[in-house]
């Protein structure tokens, strides 16, 4: 069985006790400290030796090039986080002294860096959509059928394409369509770029005083979404998951009233996902990091039957949503990172938080969110060994030694 086949099975609940990785983001930082402290990856360029040296290919992933969502720009996976703008804006510096760099950045938003701190998150001084006028010229940038937005050669599997893992000798040159991985495709977001393009305080505001304005942007977004997926399919490429990005809910619950999402989003979500499942794509992932309790049968009535990332500090518990939701909702993620960084005796309670979910299949094991750099390497590679133990097939068995 290789790795897509493998996600398939368990994300159909057909595979138990098989603690497959979903992803294994981390902050830049920490991926720097696990290399200071004696992990044996030479390239820190890429996450190819990493993941390679950390999973291996029984848990391999990839995504393609075109998307409709989000994208991390910066090193390792990690942000900026940009929109897929097609041109991005030109980088400019406005001003600047010895502590500070304020410029426009690649999403079109004026941002204040902090020299002694420049990978932390920017100061947010001016977004690029304030009005009516200023989204008609941005959504310019959006354009499904812009020139670059589909490269030479992002169906065929090379170096440049597959980014995450060594590209196997085999597959090379090949289409996407004969790989042997989960690939997952970036396809919508109907809030959360349009909360990036606005400035969270902004758009909320817009939600009363111009709500036509936010629902020209969703329906966009909408279009946009589902013309890159038809172009997708038209070249015979199909994917594995659907990766819906939203981040619409912080700590206690959603950042819009529920009751918006039921009369503006979910329409518009059933609209992408009947597309989705009418080319046999099975994952239909929503990503939301805070409290999604009261979004989840939303996002479900839509057609979704995948959650991530399950932030623990904000009470998402993968345990009870086992309980609550069954078969019907596939679970990725709820390991709570600030415990991977407390001692043994913490981490073997995650592990058996994991042993407890992979027990009948639709689960993949995953922290809540980018682990952070006070996990030392030590820490994360006893979580992987003691997860990979559960595992009842020996071709996924790995250890990995200090």
């Amino acid at each position: 069985m290789n790795a897509r086949e493998r996600f398939l099975a368990i994300a159909r609940f057909e595979r138990k006790n098989d603690p497959m990785w979903y992803l294994l983001d981390a902050w830049y930082q920490a991926f720097i400290r696990w290399h200071k402290e004696g992990m044996p990856v030479t390239d820190m360029q890429t996450r190819k030796e990493i993941l390679m040296h950390l999973l291996g290919y029984g848990n391999q992933y990839e995504f393609l090039i075109p998307n409709s969502a989000i994208k991390g720009i910066g090193p390792l996976n990690n942000p900026p986080w940009v929109p897929p703008l097609e041109p991005p804006y030109n980088e400019n510096i406005i001003e600047e002294n010895e502590r500070t760099i304020i410029k426009i950045s690649y999403e079109g938003t004026k941002i204040k860096i902090h020299k002694d701190n420049p990978e932390s998150m920017p100061q947010y001084l001016e977004y690029p959509v304030r009005d009516r006028k200023t989204w008609n010229q941005h959504k310019k940038r959006l354009d499904p059928f812009s020139k670059g937005r589909f490269p030479d050669g992002w169906d065929i599997m090379t170096e440049k394409t597959v980014t995450n893992w060594p590209l196997k000798k085999e597959l090379k040159g090949k289409s996407f369509q004969e790989r042997d991985f989960t690939l997952f495709q970036m396809c919508a977001s109907l809030f959360g770029m349009p909360r990036d393009y606005m400035g969270i305080e902004n758009i909320s505001i817009a939600l009363y005083d111009d709500p036509l304005l936010v629902q020209d942007m969703m329906e966009h977004q909408m279009y946009f979404s589902m013309e890159v997926l038809k172009q997708i399919f038209k070249a015979g490429i199909s994917f594995d998951v659907a990766f819906i990005w939203e981040d619409m809910a912080y700590k206690t619950g959603s950042l819009i009233s529920p009751k918006i999402v039921k009369e503006w989003m979910v329409p518009r979500y059933k609209k992408i996902i009947n597309l989705l499942k009418e080319n046999g794509i099975e994952v239909i992932q929503v990503d939301c990091d805070g409290n999604v309790e009261e979004l989840l049968p939303l996002w479900m009535e839509a057609g979704a039957n995948c959650i991530f990332p399950l932030e623990v500090a904000a009470g998402m518990d993968p345990v009870k949503l086992r309980k609550k939701y069954g078969k019907n909702l596939i679970l990725t993620g709820g390991i709570d990172k600030r415990e991977l960084a407390k001692d043994k005796a913490a981490i073997d309670r995650l592990v058996a938080i994991v042993k407890s979910l992979i027990k009948d299949g639709g689960y993949f094991v995953q922290g809540d969110h980018h682990l952070p750099e006070d996990i030392s390497y030590e820490n994360i590679v006893y979580f992987l060994n003691e997860v990979y133990k559960l595992g009842e097939y020996d071709e996924f068995r790995r250890t990995i030694g200090i």
